[in-house]
């Protein structure tokens, strides 16, 4: 495997640029809503993310047609099968003593029934994948989950759930089901090679307009900004990550669409400015 990655390609190659992202946006929800949040939960929410993306990394990789076309990530996962096994009980293990550690016990009942969805996905997403031809909302799934997992060490924490909170988990969860659909949409051809199910394969006419449906949802996040004036940290967040995802489907077929859907990620990382701006 070449040493030539940039940085982004390589967390995507091992699975932590979706866990950083979850844990950038837990720090921004936990910060406009003024919720404490200690080191334990942010190390508990990586780690559990990073097991759940290397377990359905693993399963994907493992479900192709070895004579098929493969994504890099996928290469990678197959080339580096039993050191990822490994990674697998290594994690396991760290994430169980980081949840037992540090998790309350509300957060550690809502946080297992959110485990156990993700586990439902995981089942019906390999050994029973063609089920997304009659429900195409594997995408969608992702996003919800992604959102809820991301959100549910401030539950305890919170005021009953206003209008401004409400709005800016749905917001955030449509980015990131977005980010999701986008990637499918890149990734069209190479899934019906493979034989996979994504919703851009069910709706083909659906990669025209990604680019459009993310604007509208920057036009969105920024206008929530206008108006809820408090939370308007979340919701530049969100408008400016669904912005960059836009300009990354207008980049031409030449990057790339392994460097192209690590870039995707690395988008939702917007969180990150908001911490420069607030402490400069």
């Amino acid at each position: 495997m070449a040493r030539s990655h940039s940085p982004g390609v390589w967390l995507n190659l091992v699975c932590l640029d979706a866990p950083v992202v979850a844990v950038a946006w837990q720090w921004l929800f936990a910060t406009t809503f003024h919720v404490p949040m200690q080191f334990g939960n942010s190390a508990a929410l990586l780690l559990t993310a990073w097991l759940i993306y290397l377990a359905d990394r693993l399963a994907d990789a493992s479900s192709l047609n070895p004579d098929g076309p493969r994504s890099l990530r996928q290469e990678f996962c197959l080339k580096h099968r039993r050191v990822w096994m490994g990674a697998l009980m290594a994690v396991a293990a760290a994430a169980a003593s980081a949840i037992w550690r540090n998790t309350a016990p509300v957060t550690f009942l809502v946080g297992a029934g959110v485990g156990s969805l993700a586990l439902v996905y995981l089942v019906l997403n390999h050994p029973l994948g063609r089920i997304w031809r009659l429900l195409p909302l594997k995408e969608i799934s992702i996003g919800v989950l992604f959102t809820a997992g991301t959100l549910v060490a401030l539950l305890p924490a919170v005021p009953p759930m206003g209008p401004a909170l409400l709005s800016a988990a749905i917001a955030f969860a449509c980015l990131c089901a977005l980010n999701c659909i986008s990637i499918a949409g890149w990734e069209r051809e190479l899934d019906e090679a493979q034989q996979k199910i994504s919703i851009a394969t069910r709706y083909p006419a659906l990669g025209r307009v990604l680019g459009k449906i993310s604007s509208a949802l920057a036009l969105g996040a920024f206008g929530a900004a206008l108006f809820y004036r408090d939370t308007a940290m979340v919701f530049g967040c969100i408008g400016l990550s669904a912005l960059l995802l836009a300009l990354l489907d207008m980049l031409p077929a030449t990057i790339g669409t392994d460097r192209r859907t690590a870039l995707a990620d690395l988008v939702l990382l917007t969180p990150l400015l908001a911490l420069l701006i607030t402490n400069a």
